[in-house]
């Protein structure tokens, strides 16, 4: 059985509640002999080390003091450590020693030399006698070590050490399969590989390293076995005597364990009717130990009240300076607005004062460039104002050259007076309606560009705000900058002529309505949590706020380039 269907929690997050309920579920099952459970629990993900902050225990210690064997079997195929201390310095080992399973207890010290003994076995053919005290077995008979080699050992440390020991170990038992699979009967189609598989789990100069030893021939691998058996009875014995001294100097608590033992369960037990039987003299304390608790606990109340509170005030606090942040940026455009209305007045006036100037410079003299009166005679007898183009001109009286003009006789005609050029006279004032007609234009022109000008600043912003908008945790705020977008293209449709509005600004005016409803869109998906949805309405609306940004782009080229 795989167990495929059982649920594994995601720990990648660094969850450590769920490795350490898993944990304390494992302690607690182990003690008994259902072993479907502690391996479901094995699977999900358990430690089999796991180390009980308040029993001061692992699980080995739990199923080594309840002669659980099946259990400790289980647990120490999934990795456990018979030599684990707990928190006084007692191993499982001892646990079971004190106890009297003398069977878990022989079980539990072959697993904690399940290593030397397969090496003194490879190298002497029999295993060191557990029960009589003998722990190591190294062969007298051996050629002795080669002293480089050992102080190799001896500089490794002790991870390193149990890595090359553990890689020494799988090479003696593939050498040992192939042994078996070579004096078999149907050994003729032996395909096996001289040396370990690639491990994908380690890494590649460990997997290399563990390669290499296939290349050692028999006598090199037994001599290798030997000198890492001399260097395990050194460290064995450093640690003995380190584990001694440890125990007799008092090693200060770092932490402070519960008296609960791992026979207590972990529910409450069930009062008895004797057990209502109150003590007179103890009624009193009970009393002042309730006020107590009743203190704490209001003192507890209070505390998380007032943190709630914080926690209030800070939110309103956030909605508060989000409601100025918005007052402020619209204060802003309305100010810009404003000024480009100052600009437009300014501008009127400049022209008014140009108009009224060069009205009260405006003479007879401008139109023909005669210094006489005598060519518009005819046109202008006994008239003082003339309107031109609805504007009244005030002229000169004409008459009053008529005194130092010479007197004609009777035989004089009056062909040789200069007759009136009325051509001339019309072009002069079509040149100057064209003149006013085309200085109102520049300064209708000068105004449309710089109201287009202002509403693409506006309408950039508002798109930036948009897109920062969507792209951080206040995507539900994205309707409000789309407000802003619409009324910034709303503007600018409003300033361009009529005659002038096209297919570019119904072309604006569909991606502010598409934009709008892509937000109210995301605003739901935000709500719900759709993270597919999110990034659908997303890639929306930057679509057409690309489309709208080229579509005010065309507008103000158009309009600069006049």
């Amino acid at each position: 059985m795989h167990y495929a269907f059982v649920f594994r929690p995601n720990n990648e997050d660094g969850l450590l509640c769920v490795e350490n309920e898993l944990g304390k579920q494992l302690h607690a099952s182990v003690r008994t002999n259902n072993l479907e459970t502690s391996f479901r629990l094995l699977i999900q993900g358990a430690d089999p080390n796991y180390f009980h902050d308040e029993k001061g225990t692992t699980p080995l210690h739990v199923a080594a003091r309840k002669n659980q064997i099946l259990q400790a079997e289980l647990l120490i195929v999934y990795g456990a450590d018979p030599t684990y201390p707990d928190v006084r310095g007692n191993t499982p080992i001892d646990y079971a020693k004190v106890k009297g399973h003398k069977e878990l207890v022989n079980r539990l010290i072959e697993c904690k030399y399940d290593l030397t003994d397969k090496f003194s076995n490879y190298l002497c053919l029999r295993k060191p006698d557990h029960q009589n005290g003998v722990h190591l077995l190294i062969p007298q008979n051996c050629p002795p070590s080669n002293p480089t080699i050992i102080n190799k050992l001896k500089k490794l440390p002790n991870h390193l050490f149990e890595e090359l020991a553990m890689d020494v170990y799988d090479e003696i038992d593939r050498r040992e399969i192939e042994a078996i699979w070579l004096s078999s009967s149907d050994s003729v189609k032996l395909n096996a590989l001289p040396f370990l598989p690639v491990d994908p789990v380690l890494s590649k100069a460990r997997n290399q390293s563990r390669q290499k030893l296939g290349k050692f021939s028999s006598p090199e691998l037994k001599a290798l076995v030997y000198d890492i058996l001399v260097d395990a009875q050194r460290r064995q014995n450093a640690s003995e005597k380190e584990s001694l001294m440890a125990k007799g100097i008092p090693i200060p608590k770092m932490r402070d364990y519960s008296q609960i033992s791992d026979d207590d369960p972990l529910y409450d037990s069930v009062a008895s009717d004797d057990d209502y039987a109150v003590v007179p003299g103890i009624e009193q304390a009970e009393d002042s130990i309730d006020e107590k608790e009743g203190v704490k606990r209001s003192g507890s109340d209070s505390s998380h009240s007032e943190s709630k509170d914080t926690v209030v005030d800070l939110q309103d606090l956030s909605k508060k300076l989000q409601k100025s942040d918005d007052t402020i940026s619209t204060l802003r455009q309305e100010v810009s607005t404003l000024k480009a209305v100052i600009d437009k007045l300014n501008t009127e006036n400049y022209e008014l004062r140009t108009r009224l100037s060069k009205a009260g410079t405006n003479s007879l003299n401008s139109f023909n460039g005669d210094s006489g009166c005598s060519s518009l005679d005819g046109f202008l007898m006994g008239q003082e104002q003339q309107p031109l183009n609805g504007q009244m001109t005030s002229f000169p009286d004409l008459r009053c050259g008529r005194k130092t003009q010479r007197p004609l006789s009777m035989f004089e005609t009056r062909d040789s007076l200069k007759t009136t050029n009325w051509q001339d006279l019309k072009n002069k004032i079509k040149q100057n309606d064209q003149v006013r007609t085309t200085t109102s234009l520049y300064s209708n022109s000068t105004q449309i560009e710089q109201m287009v000008q202002q509403c693409t600043e506006q309408i950039t912003k508002s798109i930036q705000q948009l897109i920062h908008c969507i792209q951080g945790p206040d995507r539900e705020n994205c309707l409000l900058y789309a407000d802003k977008v619409r009324y910034a293209v709303t503007q600018l449709s409003a300033t361009i002529p009529e005659d002038n509005k096209g297919e570019t600004v119904r072309r604006l005016l569909d991606g502010v309505s598409h934009i709008q409803v892509s937000c109210s869109c995301l605003q739901a998906a935000s709500k719900n949590k759709d993270e597919q949805q999110i990034a659908n309405h997303n890639s929306s609306i930057r679509t057409w706020a690309y489309t709208i940004a080229k579509e005010t782009k065309q507008i103000y080229t158009a309009y600069t380039t006049q």
